[in-house]
Formats: C-alpha cells, structure tokens, sequence
C-alpha cells in the first residue's frame, strides 16, 4: 500500500492543480463575460495570465474603452496573446486592428495578412484585410479580397450573405461610386448575387442598370427575387416608367400565382374587387400606393371593405359606411392604370346609394399618376337612397400622361347623423380605349 503512496499523491495533486485552473480560467472568463471596467480585466489577468482570450480581451480595453487610451500597453498585450497562441487568426486579426487604430499602417497590414494566412477560408479575415486595403487606398487588392469575402460570408450556402453583400456594396460605392465595373467584380455570378447587386442599385439612383439585371434574373426558392421586385416597383413609380413597372408587376403576379386579367375591353384589375387587394397581404405596397391592382389603407372613421351581401355582379363589391364624423377626408382607395398619352377613354362603374348626403357625396377622382395637378376629373356618387346605378366619364389622357391614377374619395364628413347611416357601394369598374 505505501508502495502506491507517491502516485496516489501526484494524482491528487494534478486533480488539485487542474481543478484550480479550471476555477481559475472559469473566473477569468466570467469577469471578462460581466465585468464592465478595467479593474474586472486585471483581476482576470491574475487569475488566467497566460490565457490568451483574457490578455486580448484587457488589450480592447485598454486601447478602446479606458480614459485616457493606454495604446503602448494594448498592443504589448496583443503582441503577448499572438506570441501565446500564434496560430490563432483572431488575435492576429486585432493586433493588426490596432495597429491601424494607432496609426501603424505598415504594421496593421503585416498583422491583417497573416491572419488571411491562417483562416484563408473565414469570412472575417478577408473582410476585415479589404477594408484595411480599402482605407490605405491599395484599390485592386482590396476589391480582390472583397470578392473572396462576399463568397464566404454565405457559409455553406450556395450563394452570399445578403447583409454582408451589402455591406461590401456600399463599401465599394463610398469610394468609387456607382462603378458597375468594381461592384460586379467583386460579386459570383450566381443568380442570388446578380438580385443582390440589382436590389442595390435601384436603392443607389442606378435604376436602368438594376432594371437591366433584373431582366436576366428568375425567381429563387428564399424569395430574394421577391424582395427585388418591391425595391423595383416604388423605385420605376417614382420615376414615372410605368411601362417597365408594369412588366415587373406582371413578375409579382406570377409568383402569386395569377396575372394580369386585364385586356383591351378593361384596362383595370380586380375592377369587381373579386379578390382581396395585394396590399392586404403586403401592407407596404399601401402606402404609398403602389402598383396595379387596388390599394386600400385603414382609415380611422371609414369603415371600407369587400362586401359580399351588396354586390351588382360576382360575388363582391366595395362597401363605404359613414358611421362617425371625419377627422380627415377619405382618399384610401385607388389604382394605377397603364394609359397611353392623348388618347380618349371611357370610365364605367355601377354604384349603389344609401343616405348619403347630398351636399358631400363621395366620388371617383382621375388625376395623371405623376402629377395630379395636370388634370383631375370627379364623377360623383348619387345622393340619397338609390338601387345600382352606372356612372361613366369619357376623358382625354394629356400628351405627357402614360399612367392615372383611380381615387374613391370622399370629403371630410363633419357631422354624421347616427339614425341615418350613409354607405356606398361601387362595382364593376371598368376602363377601355374609346374607338377613335
């Protein structure tokens, strides 16, 4: 048994050591995790000096957080965490960070680099190196490591990160501007990255060059061609190209699985309201109005919705009710309508009264989609109590007009009579070329 003794010893005494490092680094970390000022740092440095996680983590603070910065001793203890663990890219790649913080731009690139050198493949590493390069005007390399970053930060997937895309985007444009050239170099080919760079230009003024893209694009299974196709639509609206966002619309529509049922009889969509508007699925197209099918926005005294009891054909129409004072008038309902310019058309619908006041009756407004200013035509609804009526307005679109927009539209109501509710129902819109 005394034989055993000294080995029984060494165990325990290993078991005790180790156990004590354990505490010890588990302590280090928790101070690092929790502790908020610098005292937390050096006490973790007692309990953990040659723990290089802790000599990295005083040194951050030390040059990033104390008052006043203690740059000498910061990059010493980032130098010590690199010597401590020379193969670990993290340390190399925030004693290069901080040597660039402190103006040592030779030496941050040497550090960045060998951080490439031991995590070539890590999304982190070569973004970090191009925005060194890109600061210290080194343009091509930069843009090279650009390229290999934007290709890694998607990890295992087939194509990039889009927030990291992005960023690597406005990166590129902050110093070169809207350079196809550069912004295409440093994206793949992939279908997902080409989406990516059309969703960034039509955001950064370059509209015909993502609309360009987007016409060699198709849909992926994550729905970024999707998100493409609502950056493009108030981007081609804005811009008064009607005839483009009306191809991109008929893109939205395929993927909703529908399409356009308009044609050279009714040049409206959805003019029986038959379905719910897109807007009720995607609230942002609303407001503003944006594309070509109804738009209907909430509004506080209004109640405005699909009604399926009151209708003059299918099996829906829209029903307006008045049943409290107007805080503001009623403009939520509208479409856009593609047109061509100085060109004659017939605007139809049917419309059913009830109560309504015959001093501020609602009513249809036509103004051009650009600039209501230019012309504004009303037809208004009947007043009182009637059955289904149709109402029509023959206009002439000005030479400049290529789209208008349809407004259902009432004025401000101050005072409503509760014992006498007013509603309106309008259905079956139609819009057609008049023969010339």
């Amino acid at each position: 048994m005394f034989k055993r003794l000294p080995a029984l010893i060494a165990v325990i005494a290993l078991a005790v050591w180790l156990g004590n490092f354990i505490i010890k680094n588990f302590l280090a970390a928790s101070l690092i995790a929790y502790g908020e000022d610098g005292a937390s740092r050096d006490q973790a440095l007692v309990y953990s000096p040659s723990n290089p996680l802790v000599v990295a983590a005083r040194a951050k603070f030390l040059l990033y957080r104390a008052d006043p910065p203690r740059e000498e001793e910061a990059i010493a203890e980032l130098q010590r965490a690199t010597m401590l663990a020379p193969r670990d890219y993290r340390f190399w790649l925030e004693l290069g960070r901080a040597y660039e913080n402190t103006g040592a731009a030779d030496r941050a690139e040497k550090a960045l680099r060998r951080a490439v050198q031991l995590a070539p493949r890590y999304f982190e590493t070569r973004w970090a190196f191009a925005n060194f390069l890109l600061r210290a005007g080194k343009t091509e390399a930069a843009l090279n490591d650009l390229r290999e970053a934007v290709a890694l930060s998607g990890g295992v997937a087939p194509y990039p990160d889009r927030a990291a895309t992005m960023n690597a985007l406005n990166t590129v444009a902050g110093v070169l501007g809207n350079d196809l050239g550069a912004l295409r170099g440093i994206l793949p080919a992939d279908n997902v990255s080409q989406i990516y760079l059309a969703e960034f230009l039509a955001n950064h003024d370059a509209l015909d060059q993502a609309l360009e893209i987007w016409r060699r694009s198709s849909a992926d299974g994550r729905g970024h061609y999707r998100r493409l196709l609502f950056q493009l639509l108030p981007a081609t609206q804005s811009k008064g190209r009607f005839a483009e966002m009306r191809g991109i619309w008929q893109s939205l529509m395929t993927l909703e699985g529908g399409g356009l049922e308009n044609s050279a009889d009714n040049l409206m969509i959805n003019s029986g309201f038959e379905r719910p508007p897109l807007s009720d699925k995607y609230p942002s197209l609303a407001s503003p109005p944006t594309g070509f099918d109804w738009t209907m926005r909430h509004h506080p005294e209004v109640a405005a919705r699909r009604d399926s009891v009151e209708k003059k054909t299918g099996s829906y129409s829209l029903r307006l009710t008045f049943n409290s004072a107007m805080n503001s008038e009623f403009e939520n309902i509208s479409q856009l309508v593609l047109v061509e310019p100085s060109r004659t058309y017939r605007l139809s619908y049917f419309v059913k009264s009830k109560q309504i006041p015959s001093q501020e009756p609602p009513y249809v407004e036509i103004t051009d989609a650009m600039d209501a200013a230019i012309f504004n035509l009303r037809s208004p609804a009947p007043s009182g109590t009637t059955e289904w009526i149709e109402q029509s307005l023959v206009f002439s679109a000005p030479e400049n007009t290529r789209a208008i927009r349809l407004t259902i539209r009432s004025p401000r109501l101050g005072v409503v009579d509760r014992l006498r509710i007013g509603e309106v129902w309008f259905d079956d819109f139609k819009l057609k070329l008049e023969s010339q």
